[in-house]
């Protein structure tokens, strides 16, 4: 007999009780010195017959000369347009037909090449990869080509009010360093540009004896290093030519405190919403104090219930979401608070999250936030980690940040044993709410007059910011 439907309904008085909690260990890989000097990084994730494998170079934008900002960034992007004597529609057909993926880029710490293709290509997408990342020609019909669409890329950027707060956070934090700048460059450093100094950076950074391999795949790991250790071997990846000009030091980055708050209007009439910025220069993805400033910063405003989005969200109807971040980088990367507020209540939006970072130091974190935000991260860390791409992401973090083989394990041990006077010793060693900009884009006719309270208001116009 039918059960009645009513014996079936959900009770949805109250949240579904919590499942038992499966043990997690992040995948065992292998890491080997291969000639030339390469780092590799191997990691094994079976039932998917795909192989991605990716060469790191210490070629971020980060080297950036004064002047020529986003010079990594286009040596990056130019690297397969053309390589080994093909050009880039022959570079594009190669990977098609492999079924696969070539990428290029970089970021503040380092340039890349890589590839995704089926396990059984994995031979000729690495003679693909070999050819982009150490013969790239570099013709300069596709320099002037980038070149342009890089300046309609600035172009567009310069209608994004998110972009705009961005940058203008960080000019003001990182005021006298590379990170002042944007990393994709401005409309005066991109026009500058030419052929010579993009063959130059790209013989200085791409250099195979620092360079890292990072390679996942169905293949046993030892196995697939075999095979990029082959690819070595034959020469197909080349050693540096004798005659390539020495690889210059990492920048030493060091921004200075800021004297106080430091608030800046970017005027843009007839906006009913402003994007609201707060932040400050902070420390390197290798800090000790890395691993618990995650955990900080995903209690303020890393997640749904974090303090901040609660805060101006559901207590205060200022926005549709607000976050708060402490990026890694090779240098002291930000601190940044980031929110789309109503633009009538951006003063007050901006005052609470100052109270919330000088609460979080004054104050200790209640029994109960710890374990909600410590169950949260342990529990949604299994998720960040199960593609090909999340392996691939979290193996080039041990290499970049010459982090420890077993770092993820220590992660998952440290965000079980933090305690609320180390979370508390934290916050108060590295936020910074009395010394941090606040950078508000919206009409400034309407910003100024809530902003002045918190200290003098500096107001520019979109026309001021725009990238050269």
């Amino acid at each position: 007999m039918t059960a009645p439907r009513r014996a079936l309904a959900a009770n949805r008085s109250a949240p579904p009780p919590p499942g038992e909690v499966h043990p997690f260990r992040f995948p065992p890989f292998v890491r080997r010195q291969l000639a030339p000097g390469v780092t590799a990084y191997a990691a094994r994730l079976p039932g998917v017959p795909l192989a991605s494998v990716e060469l790191l170079a210490a070629a971020g934008a980060q080297h950036d000369p004064a002047g020529r900002e986003g010079l990594a960034s286009l040596t990056a992007a130019l690297l397969d347009e053309g390589a080994a004597g093909r050009d880039a529609m022959e570079i594009a057909g190669s990977i098609e037909r492999l079924g696969g993926q070539l990428g290029t880029g970089a970021d503040w710490d380092i340039g890349y090449v890589g590839v995704l293709m089926l396990s059984r290509h994995l031979e000729a997408g690495l003679r693909l990869l070999a050819e982009v990342a150490t013969a790239p020609s570099f013709p300069e019909a596709e320099v002037e080509r980038l070149r342009r669409q890089r300046l309609n890329e600035l172009l567009r950027r310069r209608h994004q009010p998110g972009v705009i707060a961005d940058e203008q956070l960080a000019a003001v934090i990182y005021e006298g360093t590379v990170y002042a700048h944007p990393a994709h460059g401005t409309e005066a450093s991109i026009t500058a540009l030419g052929r010579d100094e993009i063959l130059d950076f790209y013989r200085r950074h791409y250099r195979l004896q620092t360079a890292i391999v990072i390679a996942v795949s169905d293949l046993d790991p030892e196995a697939l290093l075999a095979a990029v250790g082959a690819a070595l071997a034959d020469g197909v990846l080349a050693a540096t030519p004798a005659a390539t000009p020495a690889a210059p030091d990492r920048p030493d980055i060091r921004p200075s405190r800021l004297s106080g708050l430091r608030l800046h209007v970017v005027d843009r009439p007839g906006a009913a919403q402003t994007e609201l910025r707060l932040g400050h220069a902070a420390v390197p993805r290798s800090h000790p104090d890395f691993i618990a400033l995650g955990f900080l910063s995903t209690l303020l405003g890393g997640k749904f219930t974090s303090r901040i989005n609660l805060n101006l969200r559901e207590r205060h109807g200022y926005t549709y979401g607000a976050t708060s971040r402490f990026a890694g980088r090779l240098g002291p990367g930000p601190f940044v608070v980031s929110a789309a507020v109503a633009t009538e209540s951006t003063g007050a939006a901006a005052g609470e999250v100052l109270a919330e970072l000088r609460r979080i130091r004054d104050e200790p974190v209640s029994a109960e936030e710890m374990e909600e935000t410590r169950s949260y991260m342990l529990g949604v860390f299994p998720y960040t980690a199960q593609s090909i791409g999340d392996i691939s992401r979290r193996l080039a973090d041990l290499g970049i940040y010459g982090l420890p083989d077993d770092h993820h394990d220590r992660w998952r041990r440290a965000i079980a044993s933090l305690t609320r006077e180390e979370l508390q010793a934290v916050a108060r060693r590295h936020l910074q709410p009395e010394s941090s900009a606040i950078v508000a884009v919206g009409p400034a006719e309407l910003l100024r007059p809530q902003l002045e309270p918190l200290g003098d208001v500096v107001v520019r116009s979109l026309a001021a910011t725009a990238p050269g």
